[in-house]
């Protein structure tokens, strides 16, 4: 039988807990956040996590457990702004330095030795793959853009392939281990307390455009460094600027910033993502930004509500109905 636990913490039940360590304090009172849990555990859901401030207020496991593992599918590529952030925080890397300053090759190509490591993050480096071309870092390194650096925004997985290869080589030019997801989990996720994680992994290196496995209440805790712009209990552990910025969308797609789906208004073109999130029935507040994977699986931060919001799902199939503007309205219903 699988656990279910519906949670509060009546004397704070904080995320800010470095072993990750958490205690039901008293039940919470059926009324609050009840709909949005039972709307998501209606929906194939596994977990469901809402934490304010830090101090989680309801937790509820219907397919899961607080500790279990579960894969969040394209969710994980809000882990890569906390990976540039913790680069340049360790002076390694920075936003608008060029590509080519590591990838040498593309300093002889009039398009490839424009592109930033800002661009790949924020999707507008023209670096996508097209149709029936095998997704390897070969491929993607080679391969000539597709458009123009800033004119047309892609979520394609080709530009995180890069930038964790861009990650790979400085770690090893800076005499590192150059393993880029023992470098984020070692310097910056341990000592948050957001872990085990399991990291999707190729013969090529490290994913973070796919495969992470975490726990809910591991997966809030990242969402609430990024929400805190980088700093845990007075300490800073990855760059404020690099956070902030991975909060605002670019020129060619307001909607989208690092890793992540913005719900500032954009010009209404098709994404590459199942939601409902800038529909007219959405109360996200403007600086929401969420991490969605495949089936729903979605981690929601808003640094002016001090909100972060974490549901699991048994299903990766985007088949599956989820509504992100039904689910934010029941919780922002109860938040107050």
């Amino acid at each position: 039988m699988h656990r279910r636990a519906f949670l509060t913490a009546a004397a704070a039940s904080s995320l800010v807990s470095a072993s990750a360590h958490y205690e039901a304090q008293a039940q919470q009172p059926p009324h609050r956040f009840g709909e949005a849990a039972a709307f998501s555990a209606g929906r194939n859901g596994a977990s469901f996590l809402v934490a304010r401030h830090g101090v989680i207020l309801a937790e509820d496991y219907p397919g899961s457990t607080p500790s279990a593992r579960l894969p969040i599918g394209a969710g994980t590529r809000m882990f890569a702004p906390l990976m540039a952030a913790s680069l340049i925080d360790d002076r390694l890397l920075s936003l608008d330095e060029p590509v080519a300053l590591t990838i040498g090759d593309w300093g002889a190509h009039p398009l490839k030795q424009t592109i930033s490591i800002r661009a790949l993050l924020n999707g507008t480096s023209g670096v996508f793959f097209p149709p029936r071309m095998e997704r390897t870092l070969a491929n993607a390194i080679t391969m000539d853009p597709g458009a123009a650096p800033g004119e047309r925004f892609s979520s394609d997985p080709a530009a995180y392939l890069i930038f964790s290869e861009i990650v790979r080589r400085k770690l090893e030019a800076s005499g590192r281990s150059p393993d880029p997801a023992r470098y984020l989990t070692d310097r910056t996720l341990a000592p948050i307390g957001a872990v085990p994680i399991g990291w999707g992994r190729t013969a090529e290196g490290t994913r973070l455009d796919d495969g992470v496995e975490i726990s809910a209440r591991s997966w809030a805790q990242a969402g609430e460094l990024i929400r805190r712009q980088g700093v845990w209990r007075a300490q800073r552990l990855a760059n404020e600027r690099a956070l902030q910025e991975a909060l605002l969308g670019s020129f060619a797609e307001a909607r989208a910033g690092f890793g992540l789906w913005l719900a500032a208004p954009g010009r209404g073109g098709a994404l590459d993502v199942d939601t409902d999130l800038w529909s007219g029935r959405s109360p996200a507040p403007p600086d929401l930004a969420m991490a969605a994977g495949a089936g729903g699986q979605r981690l929601y931060l808003s640094p002016t509500t001090g909100l972060v919001v974490v549901r699991q799902s048994l299903s990766h199939d985007d088949r599956a109905p989820w509504s992100d503007a039904q689910f934010l309205t029941l919780i922002f219903r109860d938040l107050y």
